[in-house]
């Protein structure tokens, strides 16, 4: 992006036709991706949701297992999912039960499906069975995501408009400024010889 607007103001200085059409072609390809990704996404919105959905299953069968999760990287970024938008598993807190490793048939869920108030219990998620726990979140954070993304679209389409309305209108300037810069200059009349116009007055008045 750095280069694409380097390549647009460079070309509106040095009035570059060139640069002028790169960056002009580099807009119309940006514009041409953000619709076809628009249009993907809502006629893919079952197959994103069915891949999530996958994904999150396995991330959930790695979930404090060293071998598949050396780093801690899966098992951190579950937590910090189901912190922050108060949500148990993909479905519910049954998920932990039957996709991980670790909590597979013990009615037990990690800390972080705890709600807030209570993350420092130590008896909440893994000392008590889910199902006999008030402190527990029972929704699933398939739910939790879906609300959250429907709740602010309209926010990110106002936000996609906006950005939409600047790429056009920085489109019809960067037209405007190379149709002016292709435009033929008019000839300049040839400079005038003041000397010999002083001398040809001189002349003039000896005789």
């Amino acid at each position: 992006l750095l280069l694409i607007g380097l390549c647009g103001f460079m070309g509106a200085c040095c009035e570059a036709m060139i640069l002028l059409k790169a960056y002009m072609g580099f807009l119309i390809v940006i514009m041409l991706l953000e619709i076809i990704m628009a249009v993907g996404c809502v006629a893919m919105k079952s197959t994103v949701e069915t891949y999530a959905t996958n994904r999150t299953i396995e991330m959930i069968g790695y979930y404090g297992v060293e071998a598949q999760d050396e780093a801690g990287v899966i098992t951190a970024t579950l937590d910090l999912v189901q912190e922050n938008f108060a949500c148990c598993g993909v479905d519910g807190p049954q998920d932990w039960n039957v996709y991980s490793a670790e909590y597979e048939g013990t009615f037990h869920v990690p800390t972080s499906c705890c709600k807030e108030a209570n993350r420092d219990d130590s008896t909440c998620g893994n000392a008590t069975v889910y199902t006999e726990n008030d402190y527990i979140n029972m929704d699933g954070c398939k739910t939790s995501l879906w609300n959250f993304i429907e709740t602010n679209l309209l926010y990110v389409g106002i936000l996609c408009g906006a950005i939409c309305i600047l790429q056009i209108s920085v489109l019809l300037i960067t037209v405007r400024i190379a149709l002016h810069c292709g435009r033929p200059q008019p000839d300049e009349p040839p400079p005038t010889d003041t000397s010999r116009i002083t001398f040809d007055r001189q002349i003039s008045i000896f005789n």
